[in-house]
């Protein structure tokens, strides 16, 4: 049973008002921090659900109350928004249902909307099935219901499960920072912490420049180029930001503590061992939490991170671990719903469809998770695994080909409706040739080859008849032919934008 005590306990505007930050853990946290990590604002209409996807420790939690905070400094009256921690108090819908129904709406029964904000709601079972009464019983008409959760598996269940309820066009995904975000949001530290002049005015130029020029991927060829042409000027700049980027990753927790170590502190490590145990546990028992057994994982994990940017087949990966091809499938397929990894899949031009049964290539989602969870289960110093990582030129190329992968998802998926497996995929042929990537456009498709390294040549592709246009990624060659674009891989992410659909 939760107790009232509990439920004000989580709601401090009901006592503070606007002024509940300075009282609230998550916020006074997020104040601490260096970098404030700034995502898109969502908004829903009364009797609608909204729906946010994304890993743990990705910052939903602060992003519910930062919103709330937008809402109360709009105006909106304190009593009228509850926030429920579902994951930390609730234990039955039942629970849910007594501290929603019988006790805030019936204290707000003559208002004429309410807020609902239910942070990682996948962890209560059958939680789909309380809001499909919540709904049908009226008892939210006049809601607006924010909910969010780790699981994605649970979350697309929930989409199929809940038709007509509110959801449609109100399901967004939290992800990393993209390298195009990371550059907005970090560039002033690295510029105010410049001993050279030239340096910061040259990053604070390309902020300027960035705002105005950004890249669809369904433009023609010749319009990326010019585009690409803009910044090509700021190359040294980006490269170093580039950097930077490859070391620590999107994740907000990630980037203050690099930021903090080596602006601030001006230590020689990037990553305390805590943060890396910390992050890695509550990956893995979020795992545990959905019935999965964690060693398996762990041997899964490993796995993946050996054979790392390589393609290979679920049945040998079953094989080495001595498990059956569809329990590999189907802790693999819950990895990527849980936003820990992505599974790329080849494509086939004469069907046109995936080759689901050939082998396929597996990315985790962001340099962190890769860091850390290989440090976590090698027992090896993280900042030592990055040193080297970056250090050796083919491991390099494989956290690009990642680094891409991530950031082309991010620029097409709509939760639901546009998912990872409907346009991108890679290539190979019987001879074994490789293409990383295959983009489905509006029109045909695009055809990404990462080549993180020194003499890049347009030559350095597979070329397939159904595609018309390739990018290759590079290191620092930028050549421009009729067909094919070479350039540095820095240049082109910094202009990828993401979909509508990713805060």
């Amino acid at each position: 049973m939760v107790k009232i005590e509990e439920i004000t306990n989580q709601n401090p505007w009901w006592k503070y008002g606007v002024n509940y930050g300075q009282y609230d853990a998550d916020l006074t946290r997020l104040q601490n921090q260096k970098v404030k990590v700034r995502r898109n604002r969502v908004a829903v209409e009364k009797n609608n659900i909204c729906i946010i996807r994304g890993c743990r420790q990705i910052g939903k939690t602060t992003y519910m109350k930062w919103l709330i905070g937008r809402m109360l400094s709009d105006g909106v009256d304190p009593r009228r928004i509850i926030y429920l921690a579902v994951d930390r108090f609730f234990t039955s819908r039942r629970e849910l249902r007594r501290a929603l129904v019988n006790y805030f709406l019936k204290r707000n029964r003559d208002a004429e909307e309410v807020y609902i904000f239910l942070d990682e709601i996948t962890s209560l079972e059958n939680w789909n099935l309380e809001l499909k009464y919540l709904y049908d019983s009226g008892s939210i008409q006049k809601a607006h219901v924010f909910v969010t959760g780790s699981s994605g598996e649970a979350l697309r269940r929930a989409g199929e499960q809940l038709p007509g309820r509110g959801l449609e066009g109100n399901e967004y995904y939290m992800k990393p920072l993209s390298f195009r975000e990371y550059i907005f949001q970090v560039n002033e530290y690295f510029a105010s912490h410049s001993e050279s002049n030239e340096l910061r005015t040259s990053l604070s130029l390309l902020r300027e420049k960035l705002k105005n020029v950004k890249v669809d991927l369904n433009e023609d060829l010749s319009e990326i180029t010019d585009k690409i042409d803009i910044i090509l000027p700021f190359k040294s700049e980006l490269e170093y930001l580039f950097e930077h980027y490859l070391s620590c990753g999107g994740f907000p927790i990630a980037i203050n503590q690099y930021i903090e170590n080596l602006l601030f502190s001006k230590k020689t490590i990037m990553f305390e061992p805590d943060l890396v145990d910390r992050f890695a546990r509550i990956i893995l028992s979020e795992i545990s939490r959905h019935g999965k057994n964690e060693i398996l994982t762990r041997r899964i994990l490993k796995e993946i991170i050996d054979r790392y940017g390589n393609r290979f087949s679920y049945t040998k990966l079953a094989h080495d671990l001595s498990i059956s091809h569809v329990t590999a499938s189907e802790y693999l397929d819950f990895l990527e719903q849980s936003f820990i990894l992505s599974v790329i899949y080849p494509y086939d031009f004469g069907k046109k469809e995936l080759r689901y049964k050939a082998n396929k290539k597996v990315y985790f989602q962001d340099p962190f998770i890769f860091y850390s969870l290989q440090s976590f289960l090698s027992g090896r110093d993280i900042n030592e695994i990055i040193k080297e990582t970056l250090e050796n030129e083919e491991l390099l190329s494989k956290i690009v080909e990642s680094v891409t992968s991530s950031h082309l998802l991010m620029s097409f998926e709509i939760p639901y409706l546009k998912e990872a497996s409907t346009f991108l995929w890679f290539y190979y042929d019987s001879k074994g040739r490789e293409l990383d990537y295959v983009v489905g456009k509006n029109d045909g498709y695009l055809g990404i080859e990462v080549k993180y390294q020194n003499d890049v040549s347009p030559r350095d592709i597979v070329r397939v008849p159904e595609i018309d246009t390739y990018i290759i990624l590079s290191k620092e060659d930028y050549i421009e032919t009729e067909n094919t674009l070479v350039t540095p891989a820095e240049l082109f992410l910094s202009l990828l934008e993401k979909s509508k659909s990713t805060l």
